[in-house]
Formats: structure tokens, sequence, C-alpha cells
């Protein structure tokens, strides 16, 4: 059939009106949410406290679907190869969005280009603890012990790949500094093995450490986040210590496919963020230690693209990759 130039401009102009129209309208349907960790993890807790208010905003309910495998990969590539229409999300990670591309050599999606960051939602930080049989009070004074004794000290975490050994990635490349890794099973049981002096330092969550360091059974030194932890107020940050850029945060936002309609980001990103004020929400962060980031849609598609090249620059340099 041939249209004429009347048929043509109406049937133009329809189809630039189309994803206008389909934002106004979302959601209409249940919206998927891919969470890709375990039920009952803690990215799994916290995203169905914020599925269930964020559900109430939207008007439909969220469905909660965990697929899990590789670190979080396997959601991650599930979403990123979903239709672009708002009804199939990712509660993406540092992991998913920040470090797996590096880490392993089986990613097959990319982590800026094929996903929009929505939101950003909330946020872990570390915490540099050392045995205090060290007799050392300051980052400075670990960072000069370890270059007097390259490869001497051993180096606690939960595992390769974890928060604690990203963070210890991060300290080397940035310090020149050499130690030894002990990778655990569980950072629970390195941090057993830190305060029996098994281990000389590990980088570890503020809210498993803090009442060790309360207790003088470990000694803080810095937190990884680029403000106090109000668990640990007398705690500077790395950067406070001297050393600027050892900033790492495990976070957590919403993630969507990539070419998802501007509109229906902007209306999830607006939701999210009023989600984020919410005292159950709040209640659920604060009694997993995490805290609200509220990074709007811009902020955070430009934070995740800046996570991304940092965490491959690291692990590229210091050699790291996992099977």
């Amino acid at each position: 059939m041939t249209l004429n130039r009347r048929q043509f401009c109406v049937a133009t102009g329809l189809a630039s009106l189309a994803p206008v129209l389909r934002a106004e309208t979302y959601p209409s349907r249940p919206v998927t949410l891919v969470v890709p960790f375990s039920a009952g993890s803690v990215v799994d807790q916290q995203a169905r406290v914020i599925a269930r208010v964020l559900a109430t905003r939207l008007g439909q309910p969220i469905v909660i679907d965990n697929k899990v495998g590789v670190s979080g990969s396997i959601g991650a590539e599930f979403v990123s190869r979903a239709a672009p229409d708002g009804y199939t999300l990712l509660l993406g990670t540092q992991g998913t969005q920040g470090t797996n591309s590096a880490l392993y050599k089986t990613i097959r999606y990319d982590p800026v280009k094929d996903f929009v960051a929505i939101h950003g939602l909330s946020g872990n930080a570390n915490v540099l603890v050392v045995n205090p049989r060290l007799g050392i009070g300051s980052v400075a004074e670990l960072v000069e012990l370890a270059k007097k004794n390259p490869g001497k000290l051993n180096f606690g975490s939960g595992g390769n790949g974890t928060s604690g050994h990203l963070c210890l990635e991060l300290l080397q490349t940035r310090t020149g500094t050499r130690f030894t890794h002990v990778p655990y099973k569980a950072s629970s049981a390195a941090l057993v093995d830190l305060v029996s002096g098994n281990v000389d330092a590990m980088f570890d969550f503020v809210q498993t450490s803090a009442p060790h360091i309360r207790s003088g059974k470990l000694r803080a030194l810095a937190v990884t986040r680029g403000q106090r932890m109000p668990m640990l107020p007398e705690v500077p940050t790395m950067a406070e210590a001297g050393f600027a850029g050892i900033e790492a945060l495990s976070w957590g936002g919403l993630f969507a496919p990539a070419k998802t309609p501007d509109g229906i980001v902007k209306r999830l990103s607006a939701e999210a963020s009023e989600t984020l004020r919410s005292q159950e929400v709040r209640s659920a962060l604060d009694s997993a230690g995490s805290f609200v980031i509220d990074m709007p849609h811009a902020e955070f598609q430009a934070y995740v693209s800046r996570e991304a090249v940092k965490w491959t620059e690291v692990l590229r340099t210091a050699g790291v990759t996992l099977e």
C-alpha cells in the first residue's frame, strides 16, 4: 500500500508519540524486578522492602524474580536482553554493574551500554581494621609497615572478588604496597581470625566490625565512604587519613534495559526517590547496616560509568580474574 503525504505525516507523528503514550500509561500491568542473588540474602531482603513500597506508588504489583549465578551476572544478563519497556527491571549492584565484567571472562553484557541506570538506592561501606598487636594507629603507619615488609602482612577477606578483597586491591594499587591476601569462605571467618591474631588486617563491613572495635579487640583506621559513618563517628574517612581516591562502596540501584523510554525512566527515578523517604525502607536499610544513597537517574548513570572504569582499571592492574 502506498501512503499519500497526509497519511505518511499522520503515521510518522503517531510513531513519534508512541514512547510518550507508553510512558504516560506506565505501568499498566505488574512489573518484574530481577534480584540476581538468592532469596533471603541481604540484597534480596532490601529489594523486597523497596519493591513493596514502590509498588504502592506505581499502582501495580512488583514481582521479585531471583535469578542466581556468577556473582549476580546471570540475572543482570537476563535483564540486559529483556524488552526495554519498563516491565523487567534489575536490582543491580557494584558487582553486577561495576566489577564482574573485569573479574569474569564469561560475562556477556556491558554493564554500562546495555543498561539505563535509573536510581541509586543504598550503600554499605567498609572499615579498615587491624589487630592491635601490630601497634599501629593510622593508615599511613600500615602503609609504611607494608612497604618495609612487602608480602609479610596477612590481609583477610571473605573470598576472592568480595568487597573486602576489592578494597585490598584498590589499597595496593593506589599505595604501591603488597600484602598477602588470605581469602576465607566467609568474611565472618576472616573476622574471627583477625580478632585472634591469625591475620593482620582486613576491610570489613562497618556493622560487623563495630562491636569488636568498641571492645578494643580491633583497631579501626579509616572507612571507605566519602563521609564518616554514624556508627563509627570517630573513625576518619580514607581521604581524611591522607589517602584520597581509596573510596569504595557496596551499592545497589535500579536498572532497566538500554533504550527504555525516558518518560518511564524519569517516572521510576522519581518514585524510587519517594520510596526511599519511607520509614519502612529506611528502617530496613538501617537494620542491615546500609544507608540511603537516593541518587537520581543522570547522576547515577554517571556514577555507574565511573565505577565500571575504576574497577576495571584496578582489577586489570592487579591481574585479578575469576573463572
